[in-house]
This record gives C-alpha cells, structure tokens and sequence, in this order.
C-alpha cells in the first residue's frame, strides 16, 4: 500500500487529529504535574464504575431468573459492588493492583504502535509512531521492576508522560499526513 494512501484518511482529519493531540497532551501536563491526584482518581472512578457495574449485574440477576443460579449471578454482583467501594476506600490498594494492568497495557500498546510505526515511513509520521511505541515498552518496563512500589504515583506520572507523547505523536502525524497527501 501506498503512503499517500495510507496516510490519506488520516490527512482528510488532519486539523482534528492535531486538535485531538492538542488536547491529549494538555491531559497528560496535568496527569504529570499532579501524578498522586492523578493515580488515585484513575483507582476511584474505577471503583465508581465497579459499583455501576455490579448494581447493573445484581438487577440481571433478578431480571433473569430462568438463566441459572440466581444466588451466583447476585453474589457477582454484590462483590463486584463491594470490589468497587474497596477501591474507593483504599485507592492506594487500587493503584497497585492498576499497576499490573497498566504494564500489560504499556508493553501491548508499544507492539501494536511499533508494528504500525514500521509500515509508515518516518518522514510520514513513522517517526513519531516509532518513539510512541518505545516510551510505550519502557513505561511499562520500569513500571514492571518497580513494582509494588509503582502504585499510584507511577501511574499517574508514566500515563501523564504517554498521554504527552501520544499528543506530540498525533500532532506530529496530523501534520505529516497533511504535508504528504498535499
């Protein structure tokens, strides 16, 4: 495939993925500037969605009752709620167990980007995709040899830091698949 081809519905939004970008590293400023706000709000709106989530679960139960157990599918639901307010109470306990899920995380979005980076030159953005990909694989390497320790000041520092280079990267392919399809 063509670069100009490739790159072409990118250039069409290429005003919006700069804005896009735009916004998601200002995001990222402010996840950075206050990394232990930052952790311990990703662990309670998480805790928040849990306990959605579990009175969603706990009503299917009951709406639900020639689908097997009823007692186990409101048993999920109530430890799902009471996971969720956990979470809540003890965002630091959150953060930690985030931490595991946000290396898995950082370590599957540097191979998806990396093996996107490789097929887009770098003068067409590849660049920026490929130091995506890199800072994506060593956030998640040092978030993996720190851990425990990498709890809620970690998280709130290596996603504000991705959240950065993920805004420089859209502005830089924004701009890029502007200048190539042109």
């Amino acid at each position: 495939m063509e670069t100009g081809e490739l790159l072409r519905p990118i250039a069409r939004a290429g005003g919006q993925v700069q804005v896009t970008g735009a916004i998601v590293l200002v995001l990222g400023v402010f996840a950075v500037a206050s990394p232990q706000v930052s952790g311990m709000t990703v662990s309670v709106i998480i805790g928040i969605l849990m306990i959605l989530s579990g009175i969603a679960r706990t009503m299917f139960a009951w709406l639900s009752v020639g689908w097997g157990s009823l007692f186990l599918k409101a048993l999920v639901g109530v430890l799902t709620i009471v996971a969720g307010g956990y979470m809540i109470v003890n965002p630091d306990v959150g953060t930690r167990a985030l931490a595991i899920v946000l290396t898995a995380y950082l370590f599957a979005d540097g191979i998806t980007t990396l093996l996107f980076a490789l097929r887009i030159p770098p003068a067409a953005g590849g660049a920026w995709m490929l130091l995506g990909a890199l800072v994506s694989v060593l956030a998640g390497v040092l978030m993996w040899m720190q851990w425990p320790a990498s709890g809620d000041l970690a998280i709130g520092i290596l996603i504000g830091t991705k959240l950065i280079i993920d805004g420089v990267e859209l502005i830089g392919v924004g701009t890029a698949a502007k200048a190539v399809v042109s």
